[in-house]
Formats: structure tokens, sequence, C-alpha cells
């Protein structure tokens, strides 16, 4: 829908640098006046607040937005990664550092879903993780075959017991 937009927009610019003829001043934004001139940004929180206000909403910035759209991509489960590109952030850990406040308990659910692993040996569920596990589509076999006389474990739970030495549940 947004690529639509954005045609019929530059279809509208076209028919503007039409009419004004040579004057159109070919600034290169999507953005500008009917001539082509650059639209100054505080015109665009001006526009913002009158519409905020014809709509009967709470007076927020412009740029609140951009704070707004982080914090419910992050409450909603939306890979902090995906979320850092979307926002234009250099780096995740930008990203991470401005709106991981914003998740109460996201240091307690860490700390809980790691013991439970280390000392549990159960997989995290997606739905407790902020950042969901990119599936790798590998099977992991029993590394003892019950049908010999063996004891049926997982091979992740020798590894868990290779690393900690704790023999899962």
């Amino acid at each position: 829908m947004t690529v639509t937009v954005l045609r019929e927009h530059q279809a509208r610019q076209a028919t503007d640098r039409a009419a004004v003829g040579p004057g159109y001043e070919d600034s290169g934004l999507v953005f500008t006046h009917p001539d082509g001139s650059p639209i100054h940004p505080h015109l665009f929180s001006d526009w913002f607040k009158q519409h905020v206000r014809a709509a009967g909403l709470p007076t927020i910035r412009l740029h609140d937005l951009r704070h707004s759209y982080a914090t419910a991509a992050l409450a909603a489960g939306i890979p902090a990664k995906v979320v850092s590109e979307r926002l234009g952030h250099a780096t995740i850990a930008i990203t991470m550092d401005t709106y991981s406040h914003v998740l109460p308990g996201l240091d307690e659910r860490a700390a809980v879903t790691v013991a439970r692993l280390i000392l549990e040996g159960d997989e995290p569920e997606p739905t407790d993780s902020i950042d969901k596990p990119l599936p790798t589509g590998r099977i992991v076999p029993s590394t003892i075959d019950p049908a010999k006389g063996g004891e049926a474990r997982s091979a992740r739970s020798d590894g868990q017991r290779r690393r900690t030495g704790i023999e899962p549940a």
C-alpha cells in the first residue's frame, strides 16, 4: 500500500512540475511545495499538531511517533534487529540502549529463561522471548538408542551435561 501511495504522490508531483514549467525547483525531495521547493521541517510538525488537535487526540510531538512505534514493536515481540533496521539505527545496541527500559520484567524474564535452560534443560517457548529464535530446520537425534538397552537422551541434553556438569531433569 505504501508504494502505491508514493507512486500516486509522484504522479501529482509530475503534474505540478508540468504546471509550474521552467520555474520548477527540482530539489530531489519526496515532499515539496507545488513549485518543487523544499518544505521547512517545522511545517511538518505544525501540520501534525493541527491534525492531532482536529482529531481530539492528546498532544504529542511528531518525533514521539517514532518512539511509540519502537515501543509497540518491541512489546509485540518484533525482533530488536528488525526494529533497529526500521528505525535506521546504525547498530542494534542503539535500539536496545534506548528502548530496553520499556519492557518491564525483561531482565527477570531473561534470568528465569536461562536458569531453566541450564538447570532443567527446558527450551524456552518462542513467545517467552523478545527476539524469537530463527528456525534452523535441524532435527537433533537421540544419542542413545533405547532399542539397544540405553537410556534415551537428546543430543542437547548431552551437550548441556558437558557444558555445565549438571544432569538435566
